[in-house]
């Protein structure tokens, strides 16, 4: 028997004994205890990708521990290659996607992050170096903040702004490798960073769909490194690791070594180029052309039956039904993907890291379920490589533990971390928060 049952079955104290046997202490205690608790953070992830929407509504405890409350999906058709083209359509895209999320959770979130890509995203790495001003205290909080504003001295077009700051390390008298210099002593301190930076103006329309949809932007976040917290692990970020996020428009490429982010990059080539392919080679709409690559394409013509066939819709009623060799459409398929793929191998070896990543390639995004891609970037980056899916949640976890969902996961976690090692609401954020309350 349970011992508050036991407990509720004796007589009743006076007050006096209860005093005398510290009852009211504990009671008192425990309300305490209760009011210590605090309650779940909401947050919603969302995602605004070119062929797809995506919602995700988590709460999180004190832990940091993730519950999947609701999630939702809608098709994007207002986006292209991560920028806006059709405000409306991208709101009804919003809306239908949340919606959904919604109905699951029953609850409406304050806070909401937002995913942000595109070929406007570029990333560059900085270098400042300062005097330590106490040399015999030490390195402090202010010489590291002199250095890293040194750093940031670089001239930018009006309509670009950082939106994103990482510390990649520091070196105390050019002795290189340092995560954290407080406290250590020396004359010179200096930092290298890397620096993400994106159009003002397509940070605009993405916050005004949000904002027209109804919701209020948290703040927004890289894709690739919001999916870099849902997928990877420390370790692999230790060891030396590539995440290829492969989206509808947009390739998305971060590189970590030594726990800490070394470059991101973006290809303007995705899973589209496939469909579109498919749907030029093949004779069909875009429609079939993106069921045809989800139920039966594979990225490796050689290990698909060259009898086997596949039957399309009649091109019109009463017409006869079309079939293809699926070997055909594996064939188309592995010249696309190999393109991406090459894209991204290029990136490799432009970010200086080629060499030091023992942990290999994560695959992750829409594309990333298409079969045989994992053979397929084995073979031409020369990395072991995997299909990364979030990791280490409750609730729906099990519905959302796709590759499709990568990044509205790692967008609550980023809002959990609260943008470790990071700048916290970039000069990109406030800008567009700016604007938008002068200009709604």
């Amino acid at each position: 028997m349970p011992l508050l049952t036991r407990t509720l079955s004796l007589p009743t104290l006076t007050p006096s004994a209860r005093r005398a046997t510290g009852g009211s202490r504990g009671q008192d205690g425990t309300v305490q205890a209760r009011r210590r608790r605090r309650k779940p953070r909401l947050i919603t992830g969302l995602d605004i990708g070119t062929t797809k929407v995506c919602a995700i509504i988590g709460s999180v405890d004190e832990d940091g521990r993730i519950t999947v409350l609701g999630m939702g999906a809608a098709p994007s058709r207002g986006v292209r290659r991560g920028a806006v083209i059709n405000i409306n359509e991208t709101v009804d895209a919003v809306m239908s996607a949340y919606g959904q999320a919604h109905e699951l959770a029953h609850i409406h979130p304050r806070e909401v992050y937002v995913g942000i890509a595109g070929d406007h995203i570029s990333g560059v790495n900085l270098e400042g170096t300062t005097e330590i001003a106490n040399p015999n205290a030490g390195v402090d909080r202010r010489d590291c903040m002199r250095a890293r504003q040194r750093a940031l001295k670089m001239i930018l077009p009006n309509d670009v702004e950082i939106l994103h700051t990482f510390t990649r390390e520091y070196a105390v008298n050019e002795r290189g490798g340092i995560t954290d210099p407080i406290g250590q002593f020396g004359q010179r301190l200096q930092v290298k960073m890397h620096v993400v930076t994106g159009s003002v103006s397509a940070g605009n329309n993405i916050f005004r769909c949000v904002r027209k949809a109804g919701l209020r932007t948290s703040g927004v976040v890289l894709q690739s490194v919001a999916s870099s917290l849902s997928v990877l692990t420390e370790r692999e970020k230790e060891l030396g690791v590539v995440l290829v996020d492969i989206g509808g428009g947009t390739s998305d490429i971060a590189i970590f070594q030594g726990g800490v982010l070394q470059s991101i990059s973006e290809i303007a080539m995705g899973g589209d180029i496939i469909t579109q392919d498919v749907a030029k080679m093949l004779r069909c709409s875009p429609h079939d052309a993106e069921n045809l690559k989800k139920k039966f394409g594979h990225a490796v013509p050689l290990e698909v039956d060259i009898d086997e066939r596949i039957e399309l819709r009649a091109p019109t009623p009463g017409a006869k039904r079309v079939t293809h060799s699926r070997r055909d459409l594996a064939e188309i398929i592995e010249a696309r993907v190999e393109e991406i793929l090459l894209g991204v191998q290029k990136q490799i070896q432009r970010s200086g890291c080629a060499d030091r990543i023992y942990a290999g390639v994560v695959l992750t995004g829409g594309t990333a379920l298409l079969e045989g891609i994992g053979g397929v970037a084995e073979r031409l980056l020369g990395y072991p490589c995997h299909i990364g899916r979030p990791q280490n949640m409750l609730g729906m976890s099990g519905v959302v533990s796709t590759p499709i969902y990568s990044t509205a996961v790692g967008l609550i976690r980023w809002a959990v971390q609260e943008g470790e090692s990071a700048q916290r609401e970039g000069w990109l954020v406030r800008k567009i928060k700016k604007f938008l309350d002068i200009y709604g």
